[in-house]
């Protein structure tokens, strides 16, 4: 597998050295949940990211087609220079080092915030597209489910009894349809802070935007108000709920004035997608080995105990979660960490 590595390492320098004849080095990037590898290379004091898309497991054609989508529409994503499709090979615009992660603060927090909202509301104006996909019935149970297969028996290991399946499966009813009904608009899918970059004139840039979809239009803004990451409080998502309803206004969006409403559509997608990422986290570590993203299943538990609980119907499965899934899941990362 070492081999392969590198036999993809040193034809993808080759590939990139028949664009740029004049390449420095190849630098590795941090790690990535998917499969693709990055590096950093300079020509004459510019510089570039290269990346090895296996074509066999990445939506390559669709990251290059959504690439010149987005940035004709305004949208900040980085520029596709060339590619090699049938090799995985690509050449790309850099956005710098500075991920929004490991940027953000209490002085600038508010003002990456509203940049962010700012590429959401982008988004949402976006022209139609055919050729992307929308999250439907099928697809947003079997993303639900994904806690159940990978985190739940196959990470945890736990047994659940017929009870238990039947407050998890009325769990699921409920969620489904609140995600359902909501308006329909142009989602990145996982518009969390470690896909956004601060660029270096101070604006932002939007990364791994190949899962482009249309699905419910608060679901880009839970993953960014709520991520697992950087965990606020109540008062500061009231403040970007009003943020984004005066941007959407602004930008000739309707969207829902009720900030009462608006924040259950936020809780409602919010508890879909966590429980997809509980089960997607547990699938990265057993099937791909990359366990770096483990300790973000404890924030992610929290948040569904939490939002659960406010709601009559969800009740009982935020008890469940809260007495039996989350002192195996505190046992189990406690294991790891010895």
């Amino acid at each position: 597998m070492v081999n392969v590595m590198v036999e993809h390492e040193d034809n993808l320098f080759k590939w990139a050295k028949s664009q740029i004849a004049d390449l420095g080095p190849m630098e590795p990037l941090r790690e990535q949940a998917s499969s693709r590898k990055y590096y950093r290379v300079t020509s004459k004091g510019k510089s570039f990211i290269l990346a090895y898309s296996d074509p066999q497991k990445e939506l390559n054609n669709e990251f290059i087609q959504y690439s010149e989508y987005l940035i004709k529409n305004n949208v900040s994503v980085p520029r596709i220079e060339a590619f090699d499709s049938e090799n995985g090979f690509m050449l790309i615009e850099d956005f710098g080092d500075k991920v929004f992660l490991d940027e953000i603060n209490s002085s600038n927090r508010k003002n990456l915030y509203l940049l962010a909202i700012d590429q959401i509301i982008k988004l949402q104006s976006a022209d139609a597209n055919d050729d992307i996909n929308e999250l439907n019935e099928i697809s947003v149970k079997e993303q639900m489910k994904l806690f159940e297969e990978w985190f739940l028996f196959d990470y945890l290991k736990l047994e659940i009894h017929s009870l238990e399946k039947d407050i998890i499966d009325d769990a699921y009813i409920f969620i489904l349809n609140k995600f359902l009904d909501q308006k329909r608009t142009l989602c990145h899918f996982d518009f969390e802070l470690r896909n956004l970059m601060l660029r270096e004139d101070g604006t932002i840039g939007v990364l791994d935007f190949q899962d482009l979809t249309y699905g419910p239009f608060t679901l880009d803004l839970v993953s960014l108000i709520k991520d697992i990451d950087n965990p606020i409080s109540d008062k500061e998502i009231e403040y970007y709920l009003e943020a984004y309803v005066s941007l959407s206004n602004e930008a000739g969006i309707t969207v829902k004035e009720d900030l009462i409403s608006l924040n259950e559509d936020l809780d409602f997608v919010g508890l879909q997608r966590q429980l997809r990422i509980l089960g997607t986290l547990a699938r990265l570590h057993i099937r791909d080995g990359k366990s770096f993203r483990l300790p973000d299943l404890k924030q992610t538990l929290i948040y569904v105990i939490e939002t659960s609980n406010k709601y009559d119907e969800l009740k009982e499965f935020s008890q469940l979660l809260k007495s039996k899934v989350q002192p195996a899941l505190e046992e189990y990362l406690g294991c790891v960490n010895d």
